[in-house]
């Protein structure tokens, strides 16, 4: 019996023994050192990293002064010159139309013709009315010369003479109504009759617009309607039209728009190739002051801190903080206006992992 106890006690205790064997050595206690090693190991930091040992490569730019030209961004609307629909002052059937849809015209160029058969056989009448009104009026002069008719029988036929002329002319205004000419020099849009259609007054017969020089309209602030003014340069581009345009102010509203809060002014820019076409969207670079020897850097080379700025300038091989003092913002540039030389070497790229007095080496120079 005790032999067979002991047996057992003894088989417990090797069981035992085994399971606490197999948990140190799932616990990495025995065994799987190597592996453990191997793992706890740290991965060496690439050479020139912020993190390793090597000096951490950058882009760098040369300070230099230049002039920066202070500029604001607004839209505007092309219009034409000049523009008129072209409509008939008299009433009348369209004889014959002079004009191709789309052409370019001179001022004064007949356009349309209206019929005027009535009017010339009105002149024909009063021409033979004249001639007898005339013959009349000398014999009675030679009559009253002679004593022979009263002096007021005289003057009525002279006065008969000079209302006959007075219709004439009034027939050949008429005449000339008829004949629609082009109020100005410009193109033609696209027709609106037919011969043979009765024309009213008002009628509209065809859009003649002057685009040469075209007007730009725009707005700028209202904080900016003592700066903008006529005579100011400005340029705009067109989309679907390559390059810019320069136009100059010529006109300003004479106050501000209460609604909207801004100034409207009106440019003038020549279109001799006619590339400009009226009713164009357009983007206006409105120039404000120009500055000279001003120093411009690139927006993300500047670092950012409680109560200010700084860049990071390269020096004897190493990244040195200089805090600076910025002022107008452009696109990706800033202008600084304290803080760096003209010589200086700023660093470019990689600001927000460097730190101050880090070694660094430069891979290109902008």
């Amino acid at each position: 019996m005790n032999h067979n106890r002991r047996i057992r006690n003894i088989a417990i205790v090797g069981i035992l023994l085994l399971a606490v064997i197999f948990i140190l050595y799932r616990t990495n206690v025995l065994g799987g050192k190597e592996e453990a090693e191997t793992t706890a190991a740290p991965s060496a930091a690439p050479k020139g990293s912020p993190f390793g040992e090597g000096p951490v490569p950058v882009k760098a730019m040369r300070i230099s002064k230049g002039t920066l030209d202070d500029y604001i961004l607004v839209n505007g609307s092309t219009s034409p010159n000049e523009e008129v629909t072209i409509s008939s002052e008299v009433p009348g059937k369209v004889a014959k139309i002079l004009f191709k849809e789309g052409t370019t015209v001179k001022k004064g160029t007949p356009l349309v013709q209206l019929d005027v058969s009535e009017l010339q056989a009105e002149r024909k009448r009063l021409e033979v009315q004249k001639e007898l009104n005339i013959k009349i009026a000398e014999r009675l002069k030679a009559l009253y010369e002679r004593e022979g008719v009263s002096l007021q029988e005289y003057e009525v036929a002279k006065a008969e003479v000079e209302k006959v002329k007075a219709e004439i002319a009034l027939n050949d205004a008429q005449v000339e109504k008829r004949t629609i000419r082009a109020p100005f020099s410009g193109k033609l849009g696209l027709r609106q009759i037919s011969e043979g259609s009765y024309l009213s007054p008002g009628s509209p017969i065809i859009s003649l617009v002057n685009i040469n020089p075209i007007q730009l309209e725009f707005s700028v602030p209202e904080r900016y309607s003592q700066v903008v003014k006529p005579g100011t340069r400005v340029q705009f581009k067109l989309d679907g039209v390559a390059g810019n345009f320069n136009a100059t102010v010529a006109a300003a509203e004479p106050n501000i728009d209460a609604a909207t809060r801004t100034y409207k002014l009106k440019a003038s820019a020549p279109n001799d190739r006619g590339l400009i076409l009226p009713g164009a969207f357009s983007t206006v670079t409105v120039s404000l002051q120009s500055y000279a020897a001003t120093i411009m850097i690139p927006t993300e080379s500047v670092v950012p801190e409680l109560g200010g700025k700084k860049v990071y300038v390269y020096r004897n091989g190493k990244a040195q903080p200089v805090n600076i003092e910025t002022g107008l913002r452009q696109d990706a540039d800033i202008q600084v206006i304290s803080g760096l030389q003209e010589g200086d070497t700023l660093i470019t790229s990689g600001v927000l992992q460097i730190k101050p007095g880090a070694d660094v080496t430069i891979t290109s120079m902008q």
